[in-house]
């Protein structure tokens, strides 16, 4: 399921054809430059035009938005999280960074539209969730990992169990699949292909691999004569391996982060700083007991001099991550849902002449109760939702976006700002 469309203004105001029209996404630097630790306006005071950092596989890469392709690093944190009383196996876990590069994958770039996104339960949300029907299995997974790859191709896997899935459900799904030959000990199943209308080139083939109480589901979008075509039996013998190691010894989630030469200060991880009792403040509810987290995989660059009347030339490297927490309807789109974006810079400069730029565009007006160093409530919906709350706190910039049932967007905006200003006053207390 796809996070709220009024997270998408982060850097960039997109219309609806999808032209750009704020510029900042240019700059300089060729695809083998060599990296630079500035990533905005250094003590000299001479204008800092950054350098690509080069990383294998993106050497034909020629986005002038993106100066860094692969940042994001994976490491293994945490202990298993038990829901119901049994262990949940993330479903990243089962297709790690690691697997990705032994199968010469490598993840999509973009620093605003993710390429990697997850679902996982985190324990703090005490309510309940939709676990699916009698016959189908839930409409939007509790326990998913999305990738998209580059140059072409996706990655998704859906993890269902017992604990959160009907059984009835898990039997039923994994008898619509067309026997293969079991990995090990996992069964395999696989339903009839699809071919985009678009890209007769582009096959859309779907797995179910069944271990004990255990279903993943595994979505491939395969390129003809793609990496991903030629590596996709490996691929699933990868994640049938996994699926066999963390059925005997489960994992925890895994800590994502930034490692990059331009990003010299820890990016804001949305899923660090809003939790459950932010939600439960607002809506007067629990959220479901887990999270969705997307995280744009490379880092971006940008210039907000560029077509504005911002006079500052220098350039500007950023990263972006989302959070949402919801109350688990996935069957309905105006559930209780509370979102949270971060670009996070490495200079104050940057999210002070974003704030400029974008509230013209949001029709930006003056919180009553202020947030953080400077504050707005959007009351013209653009590329952000009326009446989303957006601050800026140091080099962090953070949109705070609410949805509930019944809700009309262009409806009394100021009103959803006000419900959301003390939530937004707590992350930003959060913000280091």
């Amino acid at each position: 399921m796809a996070l709220l469309a009024a997270a998408a203004l982060v850097l960039v105001l997109v219309v609806a054809i999808g032209a750009v029209i704020l510029p900042q996404l240019r700059g300089g630097g060729g695809a083998g430059a060599k990296g630079t630790q500035t990533a905005g306006p250094d003590a000299s005071g001479s204008v800092v035009k950054l350098k690509n950092v080069p990383r294998p596989g993106y050497e034909k890469l020629a986005e002038e938005g993106v100066v860094d392709p692969a940042a994001l690093v994976e490491k293994p944190v945490g202990q298993p999280y038990k829901h119901a009383g049994s262990t949940v196996i993330p479903a990243c876990n089962l297709m790690t960074f690691a697997d990705l590069e032994k199968h010469g994958l490598i993840l999509n770039v973009n620093p605003l539209v993710p390429a990697y996104k997850r679902s996982y339960f985190d324990g703090q949300g005490k309510g309940p969730m939709e676990d699916g029907s009698d016959l189908f299995l839930p409409m939007t997974p509790p326990n998913s990992c999305y990738m998209a790859l580059w140059p072409e191709g996706l990655l998704e896997i859906s993890v269902f169990q017992e604990s959160y899935t009907k059984t009835s459900a898990l039997d039923y799904e994994f008898k619509n699949y067309v026997k293969r030959p079991s990995i090990g000990g996992v069964s395999v199943g696989e339903k009839k292909r699809g071919t985009s209308v678009v890209d007769k080139t582009m096959k859309y083939l779907t797995f179910a691999l069944r271990l004990e109480k255990t279903v993943a589901q595994v979505q491939l979008s395969v390129k003809a004569g793609s990496q991903l075509a030629s590596q996709k039996q490996a691929v699933l013998k990868t994640i049938a391996s996994n699926l066999e190691k963390q059925t005997a010894r489960p994992g925890g989630v895994t800590s994502i982060s930034y490692d990059s030469p331009l990003i010299t200060a820890k990016p804001g991880m949305a899923c660090e700083v809003l939790n459950a009792d932010d939600f439960r403040e607002l809506f007067r509810r629990h959220s479901a007991p887990f999270v969705t987290e997307e995280i744009g995989s490379a880092v971006g660059r940008t210039d907000f001099s560029i077509d504005t009347d911002i006079r500052d030339p220098n350039e500007y490297a950023y990263v972006d991550t989302l959070c949402e927490r919801n109350t688990g309807e996935g069957y309905r789109a105006d559930g209780h849902r509370l979102s949270l974006q971060i670009t996070s810079y490495v200079a104050d400069p940057a999210p002070a002449h974003n704030m400029k730029f974008g509230g013209s565009y949001d029709g930006a007006q003056p919180l009553s109760r202020p947030v953080g160093e400077e504050s707005y409530c959007v009351t013209k919906q653009y590329a952000r939702s009326a009446g989303a709350v957006v601050f800026r706190k140091g080099r962090f910039l953070v949109t705070m976006t609410m949805t509930e049932p019944n809700q009309q967007p262009n409806r009394d905006p100021a009103q959803r700002c006000r419900r959301l200003s003390p939530i937004a006053e707590r992350v930003a207390e959060r913000l280091k």
